[in-house]
């Protein structure tokens, strides 16, 4: 992106820019979480949900806004992705291979703060 682009976009849609760069990683480090982790994952009762977030997410990637919006009556897909995160955590086997993904997740949500989504 150039200078002259920079100076024309509107607060934080530059941040909503790096967003999609991020989430993608993220996906692809879930799945392969999800894959690695399958039966521990149904056995904490978060596979599905999380199988679900993340094909929503996948399909507005580009999008950031539209997953990561809440309204008064429900939590956006993406704070529920968050919080689902944080139950895994707190299986100590699936613990240890959360980093990446904790790094990503507070990247894309430093980003939020300035997109204000």
């Amino acid at each position: 992106m150039n200078t002259n682009e920079e100076s024309i976009l509107k607060p934080g849609e530059r941040e909503s820019r790096e967003i999609v760069g991020y989430i993608q990683m993220l996906l692809d480090s879930l799945n392969d979480f999800m894959i690695k982790y399958k039966l521990d994952l149904q056995n904490l009762g978060v596979m599905n949900r999380l199988v679900v977030l993340t094909e929503i997410i996948t399909m507005h990637k580009y999008n950031p806004e539209i997953y990561m919006s809440s309204n008064s009556q429900k939590m956006s897909y993406w704070d529920e992705l968050v919080s689902i995160i944080q139950k895994i955590k707190q299986d100590q086997k699936l613990a240890k291979d959360l980093n990446d993904i904790e790094d990503l997740i507070n990247k894309i949500n430093e980003l939020r703060a300035y997109a204000r989504f």
